[in-house]
């Protein structure tokens, strides 16, 4: 089942290509490295909200995410397998999580989490360049865009040059909040991540509704990725 499921991926990948156009810009390719055997360590930390249960659960693990191996190669596509392992150190020992895949076509890299395609990267890089996160997929049009470019950054202590920052939704409203963001650093890979979808409901706790949804928040999830170390 998983090799039919794996094949119907790359066959839709290898179709998909249709959709993508050619545009000039920077070395975009190092922004998103593809080496076989090669990945990063992440610390990754989930944060899981409930008021009306009473619960509010962090849990704090690391993740190995490696290219395993190219699985299809056209003149305007390449499939990458990618498997992810889990550890309470960041140095393992590494037992198997997840496993995705990347389709590199040119100037655009997307990524597959739970067998949805995401157009996570879109170049020429420039500030305020926006695209279609969802175009491989059946979900509404979302729109990313590159909120800072080639910037200097920090991630757990270590500086990174060159660093993009996509901001891929910033949706608030009196009792909602969505909100995703990735930043990408040259010759690295994703260096951060972090998503947040929250809600603040009366019906589930007495809030305060003039205080901002970060401070009151009744249910919901809040992820981040933070890059430890390149493997």
């Amino acid at each position: 089942m998983k090799r039919v499921l794996l094949y119907c991926i790359v066959l839709f990948a290898c179709l998909s290509c249709s959709k993508e156009k050619t545009e000039p810009g920077i070395a975009w390719d190092r922004y998103y490295p593809t080496k076989i055997g090669v990945g990063n360590v992440y610390e990754l930390t989930q944060i899981k909200i409930d008021v009306l249960a009473d619960k509010k659960d962090t849990a704090v693990f690391y993740m190995h995410e490696v290219v395993s191996a190219l699985i299809s190669d056209t003149n305007s596509c390449k499939v990458y397998a990618v498997n992810s392992f889990k550890s309470e150190t960041p140095n393992g020992p590494w037992q198997p999580y997840v496993s995705s895949s990347v389709w590199k076509y040119t100037n655009t890299i997307v990524k597959v989490e739970q067998n949805v395609p995401y157009q996570v990267l879109k170049f020429p890089a420039k500030l305020d360049y926006s695209w279609n996160l969802n175009l491989f997929n059946e979900n509404e049009e979302q729109l990313a865009r590159y909120e800072k470019i080639q910037i200097t950054d920090t991630i757990l202590g270590v500086p990174y040059d060159s660093v993009l920052v996509v901001m891929q939704q910033n949706f608030k409203s009196l009792y909602t909040w969505q909100y995703g963001e990735e930043r990408y650093a040259k010759n690295i890979g994703m260096v951060y991540k972090k998503t947040i979808d929250v809600e603040s409901q009366p019906n589930h706790a007495r809030i305060d509704l003039s205080k901002p949804i970060e401070e009151r928040i009744t249910k919901g999830t809040i992820t981040q990725y933070r890059l430890v170390y390149k493997q």
